[in-house]
């Protein structure tokens, strides 16, 4: 059902950006503000009820401030990164949300195993990959905005790099594509269907990466699809509502949105209006989103060493 819902808003902005003029830059720049504060944030500001349940059978009460003083020194680390070495922190951080979206997609149902991990990094930065080819001059309009002035050449170079990429990744997404139609059609019923959709969503969105800017195609995946799921996710994992999970977050969420604005207002101004705003949400989402994939890429091994500690207790007690 939420692929489904994904599928039709893709498809209703492809064809609005096909029939009428592309909003104002300001128009813009506050829809994706507003997005990442209502549904990207909160995605981040769920790490802590993420970690707990993984970090406290390993680290025992340690757990919150070793993940807190983790968490904000990735963060900074990050944050600085955009001010010391511009063209490093855009290549790694689009390399890594790529990752990150590639593991928490769907497994493909078919072999060489080997190559799935290739498969979905190529299908989950498609989100960066299909802006660079089709939409390179608003990638760098945008990330000369995110970064700060005179680095203009350290982008150009990042961009250059990632466009390769971009053009190495696209056709191994293409034939992952292929390969799990082929599967579909080897399946029956349900899940049949699943990967039918699942085509179809991936199709739709490579469209709308293609046809409209990446300010309105990025949060559409980001918010729309990829933090949509992640808290749908944890929401069952918890056993809550949607409103107790919502309550729960907000505190969190509302501190990050002032951190936000109050970076930019007191430090990243100077760019205008539309530029302050590319530019704080960039920073501070990058700032946010590293921890949180690292956190995510860790958390495996915490639930493994948890799950190894819980068997030897369990046999110690029994022998």
């Amino acid at each position: 059902m939420h692929a489904a819902s994904v599928i039709l808003l893709c498809w209703a902005i492809i064809g609005a950006a096909c029939l009428f003029s592309e909003a104002s830059a300001g128009v813009t720049a506050g829809i994706l503000a507003v997005f990442v504060a209502l549904i990207g944030l909160p995605h981040g500001a769920a790490d802590h009820r993420f970690a707990r349940p993984r970090l406290e059978p390993v680290l025992g009460m340690t757990w919150l401030p070793v993940f807190l003083a983790g968490y904000l020194a990735v963060a900074v680390l990050v944050a600085c990164g955009w001010f010391v070495a511009p063209a490093t922190t855009v290549v790694a951080f689009f390399l890594a949300s790529a990752w990150h979206f590639g593991q928490e997609e769907p497994r493909f149902p078919f072999r060489p195993r080997g190559l799935r991990p290739v498969f979905r990094f190529a299908r989950g930065g498609l989100v960066i990959w299909t802006p660079l080819v089709f939409h390179a001059r608003d990638v760098a309009a945008i990330l000369g905005l995110a970064a700060p002035g005179g680095s203009g050449p350290a982008i150009q170079h990042a961009i250059s790099l990632l466009t390769i990429c971009a053009w190495i990744m696209l056709p191994l997404a293409a034939a992952a594509w292929t390969l799990q139609g082929l599967a579909a059609s080897r399946r029956t019923g349900r899940r049949r269907r699943v990967l039918l959709a699942d085509n179809t969503l991936v199709a739709s969105l490579v469209v709308l990466f293609a046809v409209v800017s990446p300010l309105v195609s990025f949060p559409v995946y980001f918010c729309g699809w990829h933090s949509a799921r992640g808290l749908e996710r944890l929401r069952r994992e918890l056993g809550e509502s949607w409103s107790e999970l919502a309550r729960s977050l907000a505190p969190l969420t509302v501190g990050a949105i002032a951190l936000v604005g109050l970076a930019a207002w007191f430090v990243l101004g100077g760019a205008g209006l539309n530029g302050t705003l590319i530019r704080a949400t960039f920073v501070g989402l990058s700032a946010v989103a590293v921890p949180h994939l690292l956190l995510h890429g860790v958390a495996p091994l915490f639930e493994a060493s948890a799950r190894r500690r819980t068997q030897s207790l369990h046999f110690g007690s029994t022998a």
